[in-house]
């Protein structure tokens, strides 16, 4: 026996409460001696799902191993910011480029929310339109 765990033994307090304990609940068992039934399972959604995926598994691969080597130059550009960005110079490099970059693409940006925006919102009171047809159809 260690030297800790004879003093946290012998220092160790119990304290017990006066408390009356209800009696445990008997649990009963049931055997049933009848043979199990065998049911075979059913092959009807799944057949279609089985063969789609047998089809697109290679491409899957293909696209992890093209995949691969891009996460791979990007975790290592992450690790080579998250260096650089200790020293004081390449943090004032890093705004005034995001600055740059900001004003060139803020007349895309622009454009695309004129575009876009009425489109989402059309799509939006459609969705909810829709959504209140069917609740009171119900």
């Amino acid at each position: 026996m260690t030297a800790l765990r004879k003093i946290l033994i012998e220092e160790e307090t119990v304290f017990t409460a006066p408390v009356a304990r209800a009696p445990a609940t008997k649990l009963y068992v049931i055997a049933n001696n009848a043979p199990a039934e065998v049911v075979a399972p059913e092959a009807g959604g799944h057949a279609l799902k089985n063969i789609l995926l047998f089809f697109a598994a290679p491409f899957i691969g293909l696209v992890y191993i093209v995949a691969f080597p891009v996460v791979g130059l990007v975790a290592l550009a992450v690790l080579a910011g998250r260096f650089a960005a200790k020293y004081n110079a390449v943090k004032a490099t890093a705004r005034v480029l995001k600055t740059a970059a900001l004003v060139v693409a803020a007349p895309a940006i622009g454009l695309a929310y004129v575009v876009l925006f009425p489109v989402i919102g059309l799509a939006a009171l459609a969705w909810m339109g829709g959504r209140a047809v069917a609740s009171r159809a119900h």
